[in-house]
């Protein structure tokens, strides 16, 4: 047995590892000059520190006996002397261990180490178990004393605080390395992502874009194609975090690899065709949700393919509305799903909007959803559409500023800035003068979306309306020779307004000129029958001092 040190001198040693464990910062050095001194603090032959092994939480050995260190050596939870007092947060003084049926005996074979006398402490922060501490075999003694076990206890306080104070330090070590990647990850990820405002041609997008994290799944997309179409869109990727992340960069890089192909292919077949490739790189069970749009200024056509996420908005002049199109499955989830498309004039509104289910489902903390109430009440004030998109962003965030819930957010905002054509026009009847009706119905179809066919039906029947104005309404004659020509298109119809001051016809003077049998030299002549067959009602009135004809073709 060693010489026993005086109790007032490993006192001394106590105050002395309390200077020093303020300094250390390594758990590896902490330890072993823990083990260093605690064999001076409790006078005695050996003592371990046990520490637990992450979630297992099974007790790793770190003692002043170099066999015990050159190799792994765990107690398994809740075994041994050392799990029941990490388990019970109590202190054990035991005079004969070898006699105790917790003692673990697989640890003391491991050495040559006979075991008597043993003093077990736990290490603790409040109510958490850090560890547990122990010594074996005073050199004072065949028994630790109470006074020893006070000891051992200040000891371990001190040790607690150190590890308390190490692992605070190495959390926000950690932390902030996150934070970095993080960062870094977002950086990346915001890489991907186009700008977040850009004018193209007489089309203007502009983005709000609000991941509920550093990272997130959700995107949006423009691309300027060849011919002068615009691909556009919002996707939302399954998940969150950095797999979403990951997820989000598959997407957007597929997209801007086969957006040219919408030259060659429908969108639905583009929808298709992304889908396909999507299911040859991503994993089993994940998918990405898009609703993408087409726009080509030159035919004022747009399409539009929902494929998981709320239906499109858009805004015809009194106020927004939703776009009635077929839906789609999400992405990447079954390579020979077929997608359907929408098609509509760029007319049909001079904004469209295009958002993810993030808008829809944010929660606030009195449990209502923004899509309840608040998404209704926030698309009311349509007056300044330049100003929607910032307007709707301060009521969705006012809505979720104390939100339980939220996920990313994107809105994607289009606005046809190109000058609409007059919808009416005024001239001297004169067949020369047909020309200007004509390309006034022309002008005014094209910036509609109308096809060449549509349009070529409409100048057909105003034609012939146009000739027979000229011909019979007025007298050869006559100086006064005005008329007008008025354009509109109203819930899936044209209609035009021919107006002049000639004399003009009855409803029941068309019926009876229509009726067979027909011949050239009836007022009208084939032209009427022309006339009856393109539009699908006609009107002819007088009102006041002018004749009136109203000509309504379905689109």
């Amino acid at each position: 047995m060693s010489n026993s040190q005086p109790i007032s001198s490993r006192q001394n040693i106590l105050l002395e590892v309390a200077r020093r464990l303020s300094s250390t910062h390594d758990l590896v050095e902490l330890v072993d000059h823990i083990l260093q001194r605690s064999r001076e603090v409790m006078d005695c032959e050996v003592c371990s520190i046990l520490l637990p092994d992450g979630p297992s939480e099974d007790l790793l050995i770190r003692s002043t006996l170099d066999p015990i260190n050159a190799m792994e050596v765990r107690v398994p939870k809740g075994k041994g002397i050392a799990g029941d007092v990490y388990s019970t947060k109590k202190a054990v003084n035991i005079e004969d261990a070898l006699s105790d049926p917790r003692h673990f005996r697989p640890a003391s074979d491991k050495s040559d180490l006979v075991t008597r006398a043993m003093v077990t402490i736990p290490l603790l922060d409040g109510d958490r178990c850090l560890g547990v501490m122990q010594a074996i075999n005073p050199n004072h003694g065949a028994a630790f004393t109470p006074q020893d076990v006070e000891l051992f206890e200040t000891f371990g306080s001190l040790i607690a605080v150190t590890l308390m104070r190490l692992e605070s330090q190495k959390k926000a070590i950690l932390e902030a390395a996150n934070r970095q990647q993080l960062s870094l990850a977002t950086e990346i990820q915001n890489s991907f992502l186009p700008a977040s405002q850009v004018r193209l041609g007489d089309v203007a997008v502009e983005t709000f874009y609000e991941p509920a994290s550093e990272v997130g799944g959700d995107f949006y997309f423009w691309h300027q194609i060849d011919d002068g179409k615009i691909l556009l869109g919002v996707g939302d990727v399954c998940g969150k975090g950095l797999p979403a992340a990951l997820d989000m960069a598959r997407g957007t890089t597929l997209i801007a690899s086969t957006a040219h192909l919408c030259t060659s292919m429908s969108l639905a077949e583009w929808m298709a065709t992304l889908n396909k490739r999507l299911c040859g790189v991503m994993k089993a069970g994940r998918f990405i949700a898009i609703n993408a749009i087409l726009v080509c200024p030159k035919t004022r056509r747009v399409w539009l393919c929902c494929a998981g996420l709320p239906a499109a908005q858009v805004f015809d002049g009194t106020g927004w509305k939703e776009v009635a199109a077929p839906g789609n499955a999400p992405l990447g989830i079954a390579c020979t799903a077929r997608y359907e498309h929408t098609s509509l004039p760029f007319s049909t509104g001079r904004q469209w909007m295009l958002y993810t289910d993030g808008i829809l489902e944010v929660q606030n903390s009195a449990g209502e959803y923004f899509e309840d109430k608040s998404f209704a009440a926030a698309m009311k004030p349509a007056a300044d559409g330049h100003a929607f998109l910032s307007h709707l962003v301060r009521q969705w965030r006012s809505f979720a500023r104390d939100a339980v819930y939220q996920d990313d957010a994107t809105v994607l905002m289009i606005t046809d800035h190109s000058l609409p054509p007059a919808n009416a026009i005024a001239l001297t009847c004169h067949p020369d003068t047909l020309r200007l009706v004509r390309e006034f119905i022309e002008s005014w179809s094209a910036y509609h979306g109308l096809s060449d066919e549509f349009t070529g039906l409409l100048i057909l029947g105003c034609d012939e309306v146009m000739s027979n104005i000229c011909k019979y309404a007025y007298c050869s004659t006559s100086s006064e020779r005005a008329a007008t020509c008025r354009i509109a298109s109203t819930s899936g119809s044209v209609h035009i307004l021919i107006e002049h001051m000639g004399e003009g016809i009855t409803n029941e003077d068309f019926q009876r000129l229509v009726a067979p049998p027909s011949i050239d030299h009836r007022i009208g002549g084939l032209g009427l029958h022309v006339i009856s067959e393109i539009f699908d009602r006609t009107d002819f009135r007088r009102e006041q001092d002018r004749s009136v004809i109203e000509l309504v073709k379905s689109m």
